[in-house]
C-alpha cells in the first residue's frame, strides 16, 4: 500500500471580516467557531468541526442542513447552506450527537471503568460508517468491550454517499477537509468513549487500535485520496488488511496513530463486509446463507465455506433518513416504527419524543403500512383523497405543492409521493444485488438457510416489512437473523492477530461481481421496481 498522503494547509480564503459563531452543544458546553464574512454557516460550521447533514453537499436541495439560529432576526429554523454568517449568531442545541450502537451489547460484559481498573490495557475498534461512527473500547486481557459510543459522521456536512464525498474530496482544498473532518469526528467520539467508560481515554492509551469501514471511508481515515473509487474500473489505491498511521494534521504534534484497517474486496466491498462476514461465520459453514448491510451503499454477499460471492449497490441513503423529506437518524423524535392498528396507524418514536420526523426503519414500516392499507399502489403512486375511503381520506393531503400521506393524527409527519419513489429505487438497487448473486451462485431461495442482517438499520428493520416492500424475497423473512454493528465487532476481533488472519481469510475467499457493468442487475432491477407481494 502506498504511504498515506500529507497535506499542507492551503491559506485561507480571503473572505473579509472574521467574527464568532456562538454553538451551544446539547451538555451547555459553548463553542466559537472562527467564521468569515461571506461564508455560509454550513461552511463555518464544518470547518470547524461540527457534524452538520447535509446530504446534498450544500448546494440547497436536500433540506437537511436545518439549524435553529439566534441572531439580530430573531430565533428561527433556517438551512445553513442558504445563511450568511453574521456578528453575533448563534446556532441553539439539536439532537445530533451521541448515538446508541446497535449490538454492542452481546460482547459487553462489564459496565463502565470502576477505580483500580485505569491500568488495564485497552485496544479500540471502530466503525466508519459514511453517516456513523462506532467506537468500542475494549479490554485486551478479557477480550470484552467495555464501552460503546456512536456519534454522527462529521463527513455528512459533504454529502449524504460516498460518491458526494469522493467529489467533495476532488475539489481544492476537499481531501484534506474530509481527512480532517473524520479524523475530529473521531477525536470527539474518543473523548465521548472515554466519558462512557469512567475514565479518560486518548489515543496514547491504547494499545491496538482496528478500523473497519467501507473502502472510501478506510482511504479518508489513511489520508488516501478516494478519487479512483469514483470511476470505472472503481480500482482504490489500497485494499488495506495492514497497519499504517491514521491521518493527522502535518502540524500536529502527537505522535501517528497506528491503526490496522480492515481488507477490502473491491472499490464498493470494504472493510467492513470482510469484518461483518467474519463474524456471521459465512466462510465456516457449509449452509448457504446471504449477508446484507443495508445502508446507503448497499453491501451483501452469498455464500458458505466453499465460494463466495459479493456486490455492493447503490442504494442511496434514503434507508438511512437523508434524501428523505422528512428523514433524519434514529434520533429524539424519529418515528422508527409504524404498525397497523384497526383501521389506522401507530407511530413509535425514538425516546418516545414528539414526532419530528422519521428515521429508516420507520420509512419501510410506513411504506409497508400504506400499501396494506392500499394509499401506495403497486406503482409506488401515492393515491388523492377521492380515491380512497372516507376513514382514509383525512390522511392525504399537500405540502409544498406535493401530494403526502400523513402517518399521525397531529399531521405533524408525513411521507411524499417523492418519499416513496425514493424507498422504491432503494429497495430496487438491494433486490436486485440479491438477485444477482443468486444467478451467480445458480441458486434459489430455498437453497439459502440464513439472512445475516448486519449494520444499524438492519438491527431495527422489520423483516415482515422488508418481504411486504420487496426489499426482501418472501421466501427468506422467516430467516433473518440480527447481527448488530457486526462491523464494530469484526474490528474488535482485528486487535488480535488470529482475527485479522481471519479477516484476511474471508476476504481472500471471496469473489466480486460489478453490478454497474452487469446486464443481469439491470434487468432484475427493472423488475424490482414495484412493489407486488
Amino acid at each position: 500500500m502506498p504511504a498515506p498522503m500529507r497535506y499542507h494547509a492551503p491559506p485561507k480564503k480571503e473572505w473579509g471580516d472574521h467574527m464568532d459563531v456562538i454553538v451551544h452543544g446539547q451538555d451547555g458546553d459553548i463553542r466559537l467557531i472562527e467564521a468569515e464574512a461571506g461564508q455560509t454557516l454550513l461552511e463555518a460550521l464544518r470547518e470547524g468541526g461540527e457534524a452538520l447533514l447535509a446530504p446534498c453537499g450544500g448546494i440547497g436541495t436536500c433540506g437537511k442542513c436545518r439549524v435553529l439560529v439566534r441572531d439580530k432576526a430573531g430565533t428561527s429554523y433556517r438551512l445553513a447552506c442558504r445563511t450568511n454568517v453574521a456578528a453575533g449568531m448563534e446556532v441553539l442545541p439539536d439532537d445530533l450527537g451521541t448515538l446508541p450502537v446497535a449490538g454492542s451489547e452481546a460482547t459487553t460484559a462489564s459496565g463502565p471503568a470502576t477505580q483500580g481498573e485505569s491500568d488495564r490495557r485497552l485496544g479500540l475498534a471502530v466503525d466508519v460508517g459514511t453517516t456513523t461512527l462506532a467506537l468500542h473500547l475494549v479490554d485486551l486481557d478479557s477480550r470484552l468491550i467495555v464501552a460503546s459510543v456512536g456519534k454522527v459522521n462529521p463527513q455528512v456536512a459533504f454529502g449524504g454517499d460516498v460518491v458526494a464525498r469522493i467529489a467533495a474530496a476532488s475539489a481544492a482544498e476537499g481531501l484534506e477537509a474530509l481527512c480532517s473532518s473524520l479524523r475530529g469526528g473521531l477525536d470527539d467520539a474518543l473523548a465521548a468513549l472515554g466519558l462512557s467508560a469512567g475514565q479518560s481515554v486518548g489515543w496514547q492509551d491504547l494499545e491496538r487500535v482496528a478500523v473497519a469501514g467501507n473502502t472510501v471511508m478506510e482511504h479518508f481515515a489513511a489520508g488516501l485520496d478516494p478519487k479512483p473509487i469514483g470511476t470505472f474500473p472503481f480500482a482504490p489505491f489500497a485494499l488495506f488488511g495492514n497497519e499504517c498511521n491514521l491521518w493527522q494534521p502535518h502540524d500536529c504534534d502527537e505522535p501517528p496513530v497506528r491503526a490496522y484497517l480492515a481488507p477490502a474486496v473491491a472499490g464498493y466491498v470494504g472493510g467492513d463486509v470482510t469484518a461483518g462476514l467474519h463474524i456471521s461465520d459465512m466462510a465456516a459453514s457449509p449452509a448457504l446463507q446471504l449477508y446484507l448491510d443495508v445502508g446507503t451503499n448497499g453491501e451483501m454477499a452469498l455464500g458458505n465455506s466453499e465460494r463466495i460471492v459479493c456486490c455492493a449497490t447503490a442504494a442511496g441513503p434514503a434507508f438511512e433518513g437523508a434524501g428523505i423529506t422528512l428523514g433524519m437518524p434514529a434520533l429524539s423524535g424519529a418515528v422508527s416504527a409504524v404498525a397497523l392498528e384497526g383501521d389506522g396507524l401507530a407511530i413509535a418514536t425514538v425516546g418516545g419524543a414528539e414526532p419530528v420526523g422519521i428515521c429508516g426503519s420507520g420509512l419501510l414500516d410506513a411504506v409497508a403500512c400504506l400499501l396494506e392499507l392500499g394509499i401506495v399502489d403497486e406503482t409506488g403512486r401515492l393515491l388523492e383523497a377521492g380515491e380512497v375511503g372516507p376513514r382514509l381520506a383525512w390522511r392525504l393531503g399537500t405540502e409544498q405543492e406535493q401530494r403526502v400521506c400523513y402517518l399521525d393524527a397531529e399531521k405533524r409527519v408525513y411521507l411524499t409521493q417523492g418519499d416513496v419513489r425514493g424507498v422504491q429505487l432503494a429497495k430496487a438497487a438491494i433486490r436486485a444485488g440479491i438477485d444477482t448473486l443468486m444467478d451467480e451462485m445458480h441458486v434459489s431461495y430455498d437453497d439459502v438457510r440464513r439472512i445475516a442482517l448486519a449494520g444499524g438499520f438492519g438491527a431495527h428493520l422489520s423483516a415482515a416489512s422488508a418481504a411486504r416492500i420487496g426489499l426482501l424475497p418472501a421466501a427468506l423473512e422467516h430467516k433473518v437473523d440480527l447481527l448488530g454493528n457486526a462491523a464494530g465487532k469484526g474490528a474488535a476481533a482485528a486487535l488480535f492477530p488470529e482475527g485479522r488472519a481471519a479477516l484476511e481469510s474471508v476476504a481472500a475467499s471471496c469473489s466480486h461481481v460489478e453490478l454497474s457493468t452487469s446486464p443481469t442487475f439491470a434487468g432484475l432491477y427493472l423488475d424490482a421496481m414495484g412493489f407486488e407481494p
